[in-house]
């Protein structure tokens, strides 16, 4: 008997020995095929102390053949933007999480949440791929269908958003928006977006027709009072008069009497600028915009706090009308140095109301409310003022004749608070 169990126990010893051979063969062989080339797309992969770079496009590639597929089926993968869940599909393979996040710089440090994702790929060979992309759940899920391009530095990708009601494009987002439950929203709106891994370049295209907004309640705002910090004798007249309005919109919104609230083109231009410039933000938003900042959300950074000041700026335009929103823009703006509203701005710093100051001193004043606490500082430490911002403001003013611009041309030359 114990010559047989000898025998079995040998045996067994063999195959297992034959079976790690085999695995780790195997091993060293997924390894080398994984192995990057000097220039391609790789990421580094750990198993306890021992690092390895590894070629995503391969990897890529084994996980949506037949076998790959087979082989995900069911399980978990874990990453930054969430725990996805893999199915097998008869096309292909299909990736679910709840909740899901993802890190876009050029949106804000705070990461875009949706409470549910699906993403469904479908091999289409020669590296091609195609899917859908569905953000929510319920009524509020929408779909953008992509295709992509694998190469060895990258995948190039576009996503497309049909027309699709705005107001189901708002619910994605519902549960970071505090007013979801009473804003109504009509509309379409429709995006296609191109990107490029790893670069993280990303170009948006966004169509937005027939946006309305209603049940935010800022009709309040037309007999509203202000701030006892911003008034002053004039705070509550007509609106201003004279050049200050005139170098407001100039300096913060030259399209102000023409969009709906926002400007898509200056939201896309701020768009490219954080995604090339992560550490330098813009907003690109309008007056109107940052009258919904200043009245309602807060200046958070962001892309929540971004959709709620649209919702508000729309509805604004509609309930307030332009006259009123840059007559109360001007009323709470801040200036610095705890100094709020135009009219107080202007009797503590050059020493007359609002409605008198000329091209020169408007435009001044106007320029400090991109940076008005260190604009002061440097005036008071150097006695300087920014007068390129200054003539760049003037370049824009109107209406202005020619001898008007001509005469504010030269007295800025010399021109001090």
């Amino acid at each position: 008997m114990k010559p047989i169990l000898r025998r079995l126990a040998w045996t067994l010893a063999v195959v297992a020995a034959v079976a790690a051979l085999l695995g780790i063969a195997l091993l060293a062989l997924l390894l080398r095929l994984l192995q990057p080339a000097d220039d391609e797309w790789r990421a580094e992969i750990s198993f306890g102390p021992w690092q390895r770079a590894i070629s995503l496009p391969v990897l890529l590639r084994f996980a949506t053949h037949p076998l790959g597929v087979a082989l995900l089926d069911g399980r978990m993968l874990r990453t930054p933007f969430g725990h996805w869940h893999l199915q097998r599909r008869h096309d292909g393979l299909e990736a679910q999480c709840a909740p899901c996040t993802l890190q876009w710089p050029a949106l804000g440090p705070a990461p875009l949440q949706w409470a549910r994702a699906r993403a469904q790929l479908r091999p289409l060979g020669a590296d091609r791929f195609s899917g859908d992309l569905l953000l929510g759940e319920g009524a509020h899920e929408i779909t953008l269908q992509w295709k992509g391009k694998l190469t060895a530095r990258g995948a190039d990708v576009e996503l497309q958003l049909a027309p699709t009601p705005a107001s189901r494009v708002v619910g994605v987002f519902a549960r970071d928006l505090p007013e979801a439950g009473q804003v109504q929203v009509t509309g379409s709106v429709a995006a296609v977006l191109h990107g490029r891994w790893p670069d993280g370049t990303w170009r948006v295209q966004p169509v937005i027709e027939g946006l309305a907004v209603s049940g935010l309640a800022t009709e309040r705002l037309r007999d509203a009072q202000l701030p006892a910090a911003c008034r002053t004798s004039a705070s509550d007249g007509e609106p201003l008069a004279g050049w200050l309005p005139r170098a407001l919109v100039a300096a913060e919104d030259a399209r102000f009497f023409e969009h709906p609230g926002y400007d898509l083109a200056e939201m896309l231009a701020a768009l490219r600028h954080n995604a090339d410039a992560p550490g330098d933000w813009r907003g690109g938003s309008t007056l109107t915009q940052q009258l919904a900042k200043l009245a309602f959300t807060g200046d958070d950074r962001s892309a929540a706090r971004k959709l709620r000041e649209l919702l508000y700026a729309v509805e604004m335009e509609h309930t307030l009308g332009k006259a009123r929103i840059l007559q109360l823009y001007l009323a709470l703006a801040p200036w610095g140095d705890g100094v709020c509203g135009a009219e107080r701005a202007a009797q503590v710093y050059l020493g007359k109301p609002a409605a008198k100051l000329g091209p020169v001193s408007s435009a001044w004043l106007v320029s400090l409310l991109r940076n008005p606490d260190a604009q002061l500082h440097s005036w008071a430490d150097e006695r300087r003022i920014d007068r390129d911002r200054v003539r760049e403001i003037l370049a824009g003013m109107r209406p202005m004749t020619a001898a008007q611009r001509a005469l504010a041309s030269t007295q800025v030359e010399d021109w001090l608070p």
